[in-house]
Protein backbone atom coordinates (compact mmCIF):
# COMPACT_ATOMS: atom_id res chain seq x y z
CA UNK A 1 0.00 0.00 0.00
CA UNK A 2 2.30 3.12 -1.37
CA UNK A 3 1.19 6.61 -2.14
CA UNK A 4 -0.51 7.52 -5.45
CA UNK A 5 1.64 9.23 -8.16
CA UNK A 6 -0.07 12.64 -7.22
CA UNK A 7 0.38 12.35 -3.78
CA UNK A 8 4.36 11.90 -4.48
CA UNK A 9 4.48 14.72 -6.43
CA UNK A 10 4.12 17.11 -3.20
CA UNK A 11 6.64 19.89 -3.46
CA UNK A 12 7.54 20.73 -0.06
CA UNK A 13 8.40 24.21 0.82
CA UNK A 14 6.14 27.38 -1.02
CA UNK A 15 2.63 26.21 -1.97
CA UNK A 16 2.77 22.42 -0.93
CA UNK A 17 -0.54 21.17 1.48
CA UNK A 18 0.56 19.44 4.87
CA UNK A 19 -2.99 17.97 4.33
CA UNK A 20 -2.01 15.90 1.64
CA UNK A 21 1.41 14.21 3.23
CA UNK A 22 -0.74 13.87 6.41
CA UNK A 23 -3.40 11.97 4.49
CA UNK A 24 -1.34 9.40 3.34
CA UNK A 25 0.81 8.51 6.71
CA UNK A 26 -1.64 6.51 8.76
CA UNK A 27 -2.29 4.15 5.28
CA UNK A 28 1.56 3.61 5.08
CA UNK A 29 2.22 2.56 8.61
CA UNK A 30 -1.48 0.87 8.96
CA UNK A 31 0.11 -1.91 5.41
CA UNK A 32 3.30 -2.20 6.42
CA UNK A 33 2.41 -5.70 7.16
CA UNK A 34 1.10 -6.73 4.09
CA UNK A 35 4.85 -5.91 1.72
CA UNK A 36 5.34 -8.64 0.11
CA UNK A 37 8.80 -9.87 1.59
CA UNK A 38 11.81 -9.80 -0.86
CA UNK A 39 15.43 -10.10 0.38
CA UNK A 40 17.83 -7.90 -1.38
CA UNK A 41 21.32 -9.18 -1.65
CA UNK A 42 23.80 -6.34 -2.55
CA UNK A 43 27.03 -5.52 -0.86
CA UNK A 44 28.45 -2.59 0.47
CA UNK A 45 31.54 -1.07 -1.10
CA UNK A 46 33.25 1.88 -1.07
CA UNK A 47 32.39 4.64 -3.03
CA UNK A 48 34.05 6.00 -6.36
CA UNK A 49 34.57 9.57 -5.23
CA UNK A 50 36.75 9.01 -2.09
CA UNK A 51 40.61 9.16 -2.78
CA UNK A 52 42.15 8.65 0.23
CA UNK A 53 41.26 11.87 1.85
CA UNK A 54 39.36 11.51 5.46
CA UNK A 55 36.18 12.67 5.91
CA UNK A 56 35.01 13.29 9.13
CA UNK A 57 31.37 13.16 9.55
CA UNK A 58 29.23 13.77 12.32
CA UNK A 59 26.40 11.97 13.50
CA UNK A 60 24.15 14.03 15.47
CA UNK A 61 21.34 11.70 17.96
CA UNK A 62 20.64 10.83 21.40
CA UNK A 63 21.53 7.20 20.94
CA UNK A 64 24.59 7.62 22.00
CA UNK A 65 23.10 8.44 25.66
CA UNK A 66 20.77 5.28 25.67
CA UNK A 67 22.60 2.08 27.44
CA UNK A 68 22.45 -0.89 25.02
CA UNK A 69 21.90 1.11 22.34
CA UNK A 70 24.63 3.10 22.14
CA UNK A 71 26.44 0.11 22.46
CA UNK A 72 24.66 -0.99 19.44
CA UNK A 73 25.46 2.19 17.56
CA UNK A 74 29.66 2.52 18.52
CA UNK A 75 29.72 -1.93 17.01
CA UNK A 76 28.32 -0.61 13.57
CA UNK A 77 30.46 2.43 13.67
CA UNK A 78 33.63 0.19 14.50
CA UNK A 79 32.13 -2.71 11.82
CA UNK A 80 31.71 0.94 9.35
CA UNK A 81 35.26 1.75 10.15
CA UNK A 82 36.46 -1.13 9.60
CA UNK A 83 35.09 -1.86 6.10
CA UNK A 84 36.66 1.13 4.47
CA UNK A 85 39.45 3.58 5.78
CA UNK A 86 38.15 7.14 4.56
CA UNK A 87 35.29 7.93 6.52
CA UNK A 88 35.29 8.03 9.86
CA UNK A 89 31.79 8.86 12.14
CA UNK A 90 31.95 10.99 14.85
CA UNK A 91 29.57 11.16 17.46
CA UNK A 92 27.38 14.52 18.26
CA UNK A 93 23.88 15.45 19.13
CA UNK A 94 22.35 15.53 22.74
CA UNK A 95 19.92 12.79 25.42
CA UNK A 96 16.75 12.65 23.87
CA UNK A 97 14.91 15.40 26.89
CA UNK A 98 17.01 17.80 24.46
CA UNK A 99 18.05 16.21 20.93
CA UNK A 100 14.85 17.56 19.10
CA UNK A 101 14.95 21.03 20.86
CA UNK A 102 18.75 21.54 20.64
CA UNK A 103 17.44 20.85 16.46
CA UNK A 104 14.91 23.15 15.86
CA UNK A 105 17.19 25.69 17.64
CA UNK A 106 19.69 25.15 15.11
CA UNK A 107 17.23 25.29 12.51
CA UNK A 108 15.93 28.87 13.59
CA UNK A 109 19.16 29.87 13.65
CA UNK A 110 20.38 29.01 10.36
CA UNK A 111 21.12 25.68 10.27
CA UNK A 112 21.94 22.11 10.94
CA UNK A 113 25.25 21.36 12.32
CA UNK A 114 25.46 17.49 11.83
CA UNK A 115 26.15 16.04 8.49
CA UNK A 116 23.90 13.17 9.73
CA UNK A 117 20.55 13.84 11.75
CA UNK A 118 18.75 11.40 13.81
CA UNK A 119 15.40 12.39 13.66
CA UNK A 120 12.13 11.25 15.32
CA UNK A 121 8.17 10.76 12.95
CA UNK A 122 7.82 14.61 13.79
CA UNK A 123 11.30 16.24 13.68
CA UNK A 124 11.64 14.55 10.09
CA UNK A 125 8.98 16.15 9.21
CA UNK A 126 9.83 19.47 10.54
CA UNK A 127 13.29 19.32 8.25
CA UNK A 128 11.92 18.11 5.42
CA UNK A 129 9.20 21.06 5.79
CA UNK A 130 12.26 23.65 5.59
CA UNK A 131 14.26 21.73 2.97
CA UNK A 132 17.17 21.07 5.02
CA UNK A 133 17.43 17.21 3.96
CA UNK A 134 19.04 15.34 0.85
CA UNK A 135 17.11 12.91 -1.00
CA UNK A 136 18.57 9.36 -0.03
CA UNK A 137 16.34 7.44 -3.10
CA UNK A 138 20.16 5.90 -4.33
CA UNK A 139 20.53 3.67 -1.09
CA UNK A 140 17.31 1.83 -1.91
CA UNK A 141 17.86 1.90 -5.32
CA UNK A 142 21.31 1.00 -5.72
CA UNK A 143 20.72 -2.02 -2.81
CA UNK A 144 17.98 -3.63 -4.68
CA UNK A 145 15.59 -2.79 -2.07
CA UNK A 146 11.68 -3.65 -3.06
CA UNK A 147 10.37 -4.29 0.80
CA UNK A 148 10.76 -0.94 2.47
CA UNK A 149 8.17 -0.22 4.63
CA UNK A 150 5.27 1.79 3.47
CA UNK A 151 5.69 3.95 6.68
CA UNK A 152 7.94 6.01 4.58
CA UNK A 153 5.78 6.93 1.71
CA UNK A 154 5.04 10.06 3.85
CA UNK A 155 8.96 10.97 3.41
CA UNK A 156 8.67 9.96 0.15
CA UNK A 157 8.15 13.42 -2.24
CA UNK A 158 8.79 13.33 -5.69
CA UNK A 159 9.86 9.95 -5.84
CA UNK A 160 12.56 10.55 -3.87
CA UNK A 161 13.07 9.45 -0.02
CA UNK A 162 14.34 11.46 2.83
CA UNK A 163 14.81 9.12 5.11
CA UNK A 164 15.51 5.82 6.33
CA UNK A 165 14.20 4.46 9.48
CA UNK A 166 16.63 3.01 11.91
CA UNK A 167 14.26 1.87 14.69
CA UNK A 168 10.42 1.47 14.53
CA UNK A 169 8.76 1.03 18.08
CA UNK A 170 5.33 0.38 19.40
CA UNK A 171 4.13 1.45 22.81
CA UNK A 172 3.36 -1.77 24.92
CA UNK A 173 2.64 -2.81 28.31
CA UNK A 174 5.91 -3.80 29.40
CA UNK A 175 6.43 -5.54 32.39
CA UNK A 176 8.03 -7.47 35.28
CA UNK A 177 6.56 -11.13 35.01
CA UNK A 178 8.78 -12.45 38.45
CA UNK A 179 6.93 -9.10 40.23
CA UNK A 180 3.35 -9.64 39.02
CA UNK A 181 4.03 -13.94 39.85
CA UNK A 182 4.96 -13.01 43.38
CA UNK A 183 1.94 -10.95 44.03
CA UNK A 184 -0.41 -13.25 42.41
CA UNK A 185 -1.53 -11.34 39.90
CA UNK A 186 -2.03 -11.86 35.79
CA UNK A 187 -2.17 -9.52 32.73
CA UNK A 188 -4.67 -7.04 32.68
CA UNK A 189 -7.63 -7.51 30.43
CA UNK A 190 -9.68 -4.20 30.76
CA UNK A 191 -8.37 -0.66 31.95
CA UNK A 192 -10.34 -1.18 35.32
CA UNK A 193 -8.31 -3.97 35.51
CA UNK A 194 -4.69 -2.26 34.80
CA UNK A 195 -5.75 0.04 37.03
CA UNK A 196 -6.52 -2.32 40.22
CA UNK A 197 -2.93 -4.42 39.24
CA UNK A 198 -0.99 -1.60 39.29
CA UNK A 199 -2.32 -0.61 42.63
CA UNK A 200 -2.30 -3.75 44.13
CA UNK A 201 1.53 -4.23 43.17
CA UNK A 202 2.36 -0.70 44.63
CA UNK A 203 4.00 -0.28 48.08
CA UNK A 204 5.09 3.64 48.62
CA UNK A 205 6.63 2.91 51.91
CA UNK A 206 8.93 0.43 50.60
CA UNK A 207 9.50 1.74 47.48
CA UNK A 208 7.38 -0.79 45.36
CA UNK A 209 4.93 0.50 42.48
CA UNK A 210 3.32 -0.63 40.25
CA UNK A 211 3.76 1.40 37.03
CA UNK A 212 5.56 4.42 35.57
CA UNK A 213 5.54 7.41 33.50
CA UNK A 214 7.55 10.18 32.75
CA UNK A 215 5.88 13.37 34.49
CA UNK A 216 8.32 15.82 35.02
CA UNK A 217 7.88 19.39 33.24
CA UNK A 218 12.22 19.31 32.85
CA UNK A 219 11.79 16.37 30.71
CA UNK A 220 9.56 18.11 28.71
CA UNK A 221 10.53 15.73 25.32
CA UNK A 222 9.80 11.98 26.92
CA UNK A 223 6.74 13.16 29.08
CA UNK A 224 5.08 14.41 26.34
CA UNK A 225 6.21 11.54 23.96
CA UNK A 226 4.46 9.04 26.20
CA UNK A 227 1.94 11.37 27.28
CA UNK A 228 0.26 10.92 23.81
CA UNK A 229 -0.15 7.31 23.69
CA UNK A 230 -2.46 7.52 26.90
CA UNK A 231 -5.12 8.93 24.92
CA UNK A 232 -5.62 5.67 22.71
CA UNK A 233 -6.83 3.38 25.38
CA UNK A 234 -9.49 5.81 24.52
CA UNK A 235 -9.08 6.11 20.56
CA UNK A 236 -8.21 9.29 21.10
CA UNK A 237 -6.43 12.30 19.01
CA UNK A 238 -5.10 15.61 19.94
CA UNK A 239 -5.80 17.77 17.28
CA UNK A 240 -7.87 17.27 14.17
CA UNK A 241 -6.40 18.83 10.89
CA UNK A 242 -5.23 22.37 12.28
CA UNK A 243 -7.29 22.17 15.18
CA UNK A 244 -6.72 21.25 18.75
CA UNK A 245 -9.41 18.84 20.32
CA UNK A 246 -7.53 18.36 24.52
CA UNK A 247 -11.30 18.84 25.54
CA UNK A 248 -12.46 15.66 23.93
CA UNK A 249 -13.78 13.28 25.90
CA UNK A 250 -10.97 11.01 25.02
CA UNK A 251 -8.18 13.41 26.07
CA UNK A 252 -10.02 14.17 28.98
CA UNK A 253 -10.34 10.11 29.97
CA UNK A 254 -6.84 9.56 29.09
CA UNK A 255 -5.58 11.89 30.72
CA UNK A 256 -8.02 11.18 33.86
CA UNK A 257 -6.53 7.86 33.53
CA UNK A 258 -2.97 8.83 33.81
CA UNK A 259 -3.66 11.21 37.04
CA UNK A 260 -5.47 7.99 38.78
CA UNK A 261 -2.22 5.74 38.27
CA UNK A 262 -0.25 8.77 39.27
CA UNK A 263 -2.13 8.84 42.27
CA UNK A 264 -2.08 5.22 42.59
CA UNK A 265 0.77 3.58 41.19
CA UNK A 266 3.49 6.11 40.14
CA UNK A 267 6.70 6.55 42.19
CA UNK A 268 5.92 10.68 42.16
CA UNK A 269 9.47 13.00 41.15
CA UNK A 270 11.44 10.48 39.65
CA UNK A 271 13.16 11.21 36.55
CA UNK A 272 13.70 8.81 33.66
CA UNK A 273 17.18 7.48 34.65
CA UNK A 274 16.26 6.82 38.12
CA UNK A 275 12.73 4.77 36.84
CA UNK A 276 15.60 2.69 34.26
CA UNK A 277 17.62 2.19 37.72
CA UNK A 278 14.24 1.19 39.48
CA UNK A 279 12.81 -1.38 37.28
CA UNK A 280 16.11 -2.73 36.30
CA UNK A 281 16.43 -2.99 40.50
CA UNK A 282 12.71 -4.50 40.67
CA UNK A 283 11.19 -1.87 42.36
CA UNK A 284 8.97 -0.95 39.52
CA UNK A 285 6.82 -4.02 38.15
CA UNK A 286 5.75 -2.52 34.65
CA UNK A 287 5.18 0.32 32.17
CA UNK A 288 3.41 1.59 28.95
CA UNK A 289 6.53 1.77 27.03
CA UNK A 290 7.91 1.14 23.48
CA UNK A 291 9.68 -1.27 22.59
CA UNK A 292 12.86 0.09 21.93
CA UNK A 293 13.18 0.40 26.18
CA UNK A 294 14.32 -3.26 26.29
CA UNK A 295 17.81 -2.70 25.33
CA UNK A 296 17.94 -0.52 28.04
CA UNK A 297 16.39 -2.29 30.80
CA UNK A 298 18.74 -5.33 29.89
CA UNK A 299 22.05 -2.69 30.03
CA UNK A 300 20.95 -2.06 33.18
CA UNK A 301 19.64 -5.01 35.17
CA UNK A 302 20.35 -8.23 33.01
CA UNK A 303 19.04 -10.34 35.69
CA UNK A 304 15.87 -9.37 35.35
CA UNK A 305 15.67 -9.25 31.44
CA UNK A 306 14.50 -12.94 31.84
CA UNK A 307 11.57 -12.34 33.45
CA UNK A 308 10.50 -8.97 31.24
CA UNK A 309 7.18 -9.41 28.90
CA UNK A 310 4.63 -7.52 27.33
CA UNK A 311 0.72 -8.04 27.95
CA UNK A 312 -2.38 -7.38 25.20
CA UNK A 313 -3.31 -3.84 25.27
CA UNK A 314 -6.06 -3.59 27.64
CA UNK A 315 -8.30 -1.66 25.73
CA UNK A 316 -10.99 -3.49 23.06
CA UNK A 317 -8.97 -1.41 19.44
CA UNK A 318 -5.75 -1.99 20.94
CA UNK A 319 -4.72 1.19 19.68
CA UNK A 320 -1.07 2.18 19.88
CA UNK A 321 1.14 4.53 18.04
CA UNK A 322 4.29 3.27 16.40
CA UNK A 323 6.47 4.97 15.53
CA UNK A 324 9.45 5.27 12.72
CA UNK A 325 13.08 7.26 13.68
CA UNK A 326 14.26 7.58 10.08
CA UNK A 327 18.30 9.00 9.70
CA UNK A 328 18.99 11.85 7.60
CA UNK A 329 21.50 13.60 5.80
CA UNK A 330 22.03 17.23 5.84
CA UNK A 331 20.86 18.73 2.47
CA UNK A 332 23.28 21.63 3.19
CA UNK A 333 26.33 19.67 4.86
CA UNK A 334 29.75 20.10 3.26
CA UNK A 335 29.69 15.94 3.10
CA UNK A 336 26.65 14.74 1.04
CA UNK A 337 28.14 12.05 -0.67
CA UNK A 338 30.00 10.53 2.10
CA UNK A 339 27.14 10.45 4.44
CA UNK A 340 24.75 8.81 1.93
CA UNK A 341 27.33 6.06 1.56
CA UNK A 342 26.93 5.54 5.27
CA UNK A 343 23.62 5.46 5.56
CA UNK A 344 24.21 2.76 2.66
CA UNK A 345 26.86 0.47 4.47
CA UNK A 346 23.50 0.53 7.53
CA UNK A 347 20.96 -0.85 5.05
CA UNK A 348 23.41 -3.67 3.55
CA UNK A 349 21.13 -6.17 4.51
CA UNK A 350 23.96 -8.33 7.21
CA UNK A 351 24.54 -4.62 8.74
CA UNK A 352 21.20 -4.03 8.44
CA UNK A 353 20.30 -7.26 10.53
CA UNK A 354 23.31 -6.77 12.86
CA UNK A 355 21.55 -3.08 13.73
CA UNK A 356 18.47 -4.95 14.41
CA UNK A 357 19.22 -7.45 16.33
CA UNK A 358 22.28 -5.41 18.38
CA UNK A 359 19.69 -2.88 19.36
CA UNK A 360 16.97 -5.76 20.63
CA UNK A 361 14.42 -3.75 17.89
CA UNK A 362 11.87 -5.97 16.59
CA UNK A 363 9.98 -4.23 13.62
CA UNK A 364 12.19 -4.07 10.44
CA UNK A 365 12.06 -1.62 7.81
CA UNK A 366 12.30 -3.98 5.03
CA UNK A 367 12.96 -7.97 5.17
CA UNK A 368 16.05 -9.03 5.50
CA UNK A 369 15.86 -12.66 6.53
CA UNK A 370 17.17 -14.85 9.29
CA UNK A 371 15.40 -13.02 11.68
CA UNK A 372 13.43 -16.07 13.30
CA UNK A 373 15.32 -17.47 15.22
CA UNK A 374 15.72 -14.01 16.74
CA UNK A 375 12.77 -13.49 17.30
CA UNK A 376 12.00 -16.79 18.95
CA UNK A 377 14.37 -15.96 21.68
CA UNK A 378 12.34 -12.75 22.82
CA UNK A 379 9.52 -13.93 25.42
CA UNK A 380 9.04 -10.39 25.97
CA UNK A 381 7.66 -9.74 22.08
CA UNK A 382 4.00 -11.09 22.33
CA UNK A 383 2.35 -7.18 23.05
CA UNK A 384 4.07 -5.85 20.69
CA UNK A 385 2.76 -7.37 17.96
CA UNK A 386 -0.94 -7.68 18.77
CA UNK A 387 -1.87 -4.15 18.15
CA UNK A 388 -3.27 -1.76 16.16
CA UNK A 389 -1.14 0.40 14.76
CA UNK A 390 -1.04 4.60 14.52
CA UNK A 391 1.03 7.25 13.94
CA UNK A 392 2.24 10.54 15.51
CA UNK A 393 0.79 12.48 12.31
CA UNK A 394 -2.76 10.15 13.07
CA UNK A 395 -3.12 11.81 16.49
CA UNK A 396 -1.29 15.16 15.77
CA UNK A 397 -2.41 16.44 12.20
CA UNK A 398 -1.02 19.45 10.89
CA UNK A 399 0.22 20.02 14.59
CA UNK A 400 2.74 17.33 14.04
CA UNK A 401 4.95 20.36 12.52
CA UNK A 402 5.15 22.23 16.06
CA UNK A 403 4.65 18.96 17.96
CA UNK A 404 6.99 20.23 20.60
CA UNK A 405 5.13 23.57 21.30
CA UNK A 406 1.85 21.98 21.48
CA UNK A 407 3.30 19.15 23.86
CA UNK A 408 4.75 22.29 25.63
CA UNK A 409 1.27 23.58 26.16
CA UNK A 410 -0.85 20.69 27.60
CA UNK A 411 2.42 18.91 30.13
CA UNK A 412 2.46 22.72 31.57
CA UNK A 413 -1.37 22.81 31.97
CA UNK A 414 -1.43 19.26 32.99
CA UNK A 415 1.17 19.82 35.75
CA UNK A 416 -1.21 21.59 37.56
CA UNK A 417 -3.26 18.68 37.62
CA UNK A 418 -0.62 16.27 38.95
CA UNK A 419 0.91 18.61 41.21
CA UNK A 420 -1.53 21.07 41.96
CA UNK A 421 -5.77 21.02 42.88
CA UNK A 422 -6.69 21.79 39.32
CA UNK A 423 -9.33 19.84 37.53
CA UNK A 424 -8.09 18.00 34.11
CA UNK A 425 -11.60 19.59 32.65
CA UNK A 426 -10.10 23.30 33.64
CA UNK A 427 -6.48 22.45 32.98
CA UNK A 428 -7.39 21.64 29.44
CA UNK A 429 -9.89 24.28 28.70
CA UNK A 430 -7.04 26.71 29.28
CA UNK A 431 -4.57 24.44 27.16
CA UNK A 432 -7.01 24.62 24.83
CA UNK A 433 -7.67 28.42 24.89
CA UNK A 434 -3.52 28.64 24.55
CA UNK A 435 -3.20 26.15 21.62
CA UNK A 436 -5.50 28.01 19.41
CA UNK A 437 -4.13 31.31 20.15
CA UNK A 438 -0.46 29.62 19.21
CA UNK A 439 -2.17 28.20 15.80
CA UNK A 440 -3.54 31.84 15.29
CA UNK A 441 0.56 32.71 15.69
CA UNK A 442 2.26 30.09 13.99
CA UNK A 443 0.17 30.39 11.26
CA UNK A 444 -1.41 26.68 11.48
CA UNK A 445 -5.19 27.95 12.51
CA UNK A 446 -7.51 28.20 9.36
Amino acid sequence: MGMDQTAKKIVFGRGYSRRDVLRYTGAAAAGAAAVPLMKSTSAFAAPAFLQGATINLKYGTWFWYEPGRAEAWRAMIEDFHASQGEIRIEESGAAFNDFTNNIVVQLQAGGIEDDLVQTTPDLVLRLLDAQQLEPIQSVITDLGITTLSPAHDYITVDDNLYGLDVVTVAFGLLYNKALFDAAGVGEPTSIEDWVGITTQLTDRPNNKFGIWAPHLEAEKESFWFQLQQWAQPFDGVWAEGTKPVVTSDAVISGLKLFKQMYDAAIPQGTNDATATRMFAEQQIASEMIVSAAVNSIKDTGPEIYPDLRSAILPWPSKRTITRIHPITVNANGANKDASTEFVKFLYTPENYRNLLTRQLDVIPSYDVGGLDEYFAGLPWLTGYKDISPITPPDVMGDWIFNNQEFGNVVITNFQNVLTGNQSVEDAMAKAQSELEQLGEDLGIAE
